[in-house]
């Protein structure tokens, strides 16, 4: 199997390799909101450029590679923060935008987020590429979690297995990490790499963007994460250099297998599947929410809160203290935490986070506390439940 694309005192050579010359006739790109940033329209851009006959790029905001499917609990999954599609027309690229930064004051509607097994069949494309991973990296926080890259191969195979059963001729894959991000460890960034290379066959490439481009970048927004202007075209150009130099020494192949072989591990268990602890708690430590800006482009957000356990009622719990992720924002509306005080004792139906669809939610904790378990209270999964 081959591991990530790295990155060499010189880029890919210019070459005089073109899509025609290689017989490759569709590209499709799926990002988030890094993309939405400018890496999507300057990857899709340059992609056109050399020749590709039809390129499509689409972009949606908090989505992480479920998201993209049709399975259970994701079919009906949406983009609240911005959305963004580039599609290859009779008369040239169409283009929808609905991103925030547009004109003043301007809020993204609602979408839902296309699904690979409806885009592949409809656009039939030889490559893809796969820009996500940024909103996975809180399945990281919490005991052993920190260490296991394991907890995210239920949000990744599942997702390259749609890919490689569909009709559609898909050959290659190069799937993008995240560069540096100043809130995530590079622990985190490299257990998220050294999984996606392991899910990985003989026809998919990791590009460890990492290596592209310098931290801090300029334009850097106040969650040290995202940023725009010429850092983010540097790094959508360096990626296009690699994916060029790539498809021109070795041109995709049918029948190369897109997935490393290996137990399929499932989509992850989703609530009313999920394991639910009942336990009396006495709050001790409370973190500070996220501001609403720390936060944008999203619309929710999580606190955690630190209590000790005093008796469980219902499920297995063997440790003394646990992290308990309340609602902070829904809809981009803060939600109040008068109600929450130190010292208090409250009884609680909790389920693991990783075991729901909000366990990519932006979180604040305090990084004293990421090696506890994590849950959410029932009450607040129905909450985010009811705001698709």
């Amino acid at each position: 199997m081959l591991g990530a694309v790295a990155l060499s005192p010189v880029f890919a050579r210019a070459g005089t390799f073109t899509p025609a010359r290689q017989g490759l006739s569709s590209v499709l790109v799926l990002g988030d909101s890094m993309a939405l940033c400018g890496f999507g329209s300057r990857l899709d851009g340059k992609l056109r450029a050399w020749g590709v006959p039809l390129v499509n790029t689409y972009m949606a905001c908090g989505t992480h590679p479920l998201s993209w499917t049709a399975l259970k609990a994701y079919a009906k999954a949406q983009s609240l923060c911005g959305y963004w599609s580039i599609e290859t027309g009779e008369a040239g690229p169409v283009s929808f935008q609905d991103t925030y930064g547009m004109r003043r004051g301007h809020r993204p509607s609602r979408y839902d987020v296309p699904k690979i097994e409806q885009l592949l069949p409809e656009l039939r494309p030889e490559v893809l590429v796969v820009q996500l991973g940024s909103n996975l990296f809180d399945l990281l926080k919490g005991r052993e979690k920190s260490r296991n890259g394991a907890v995210l191969e239920p949000f990744i195979r599942p997702f390259l297995a749609k890919v490689a059963e569909g009709a559609a001729p898909v050959r290659r894959i190069y799937w993008v990490a995240p560069p540096v991000s100043g809130a995530i460890p590079a622990s985190a960034q490299d257990l998220l790499v050294e999984r996606l290379e392991m899910c990985a066959g003989p026809g998919m490439r990791v590009i460890d963007s990492r290596q592209l481009i310098e931290y801090p970048y300029r334009n850097l927004q106040p969650d040290q994460q995202h940023f725009f202007g010429p850092d983010m075209e540097l790094w959508a150009d360096r990626v296009f250099d690699i994916i060029k130099d790539d498809l021109g020494h070795t041109p995709p192949a049918p029948e190369v297998p897109l997935v490393a072989s290996g137990v399929d591990p499932g989509e992850p268990r989703i609530a009313g599947d999920a394991p639910v602890l009942v336990a009396q708690c006495s709050l001790e430590k409370m973190s500070v929410p996220f501001r609403h800006e720390e936060i944008a482009p999203y619309h929710e957000s999580l606190v955690a809160f630190v209590y000790r356990v005093q008796r469980v009622l219902k499920g297995e719990f063997r440790g003394t203290h646990l992290v308990v992720l309340h609602a902070a924002h829904i809809g981009g509306k803060r939600q109040s935490m008068h109600r929450f005080q130190l010292g208090q004792n409250r009884i609680m139906r909790l389920m693991p986070v990783d075991r729901t669809p909000w366990a990519t939610l932006k979180a604040k904790d305090d990084p004293r506390f990421l090696e506890l378990e994590r849950f959410i209270r029932e009450e607040d999964h129905r909450k985010l439940a009811s705001n698709p």
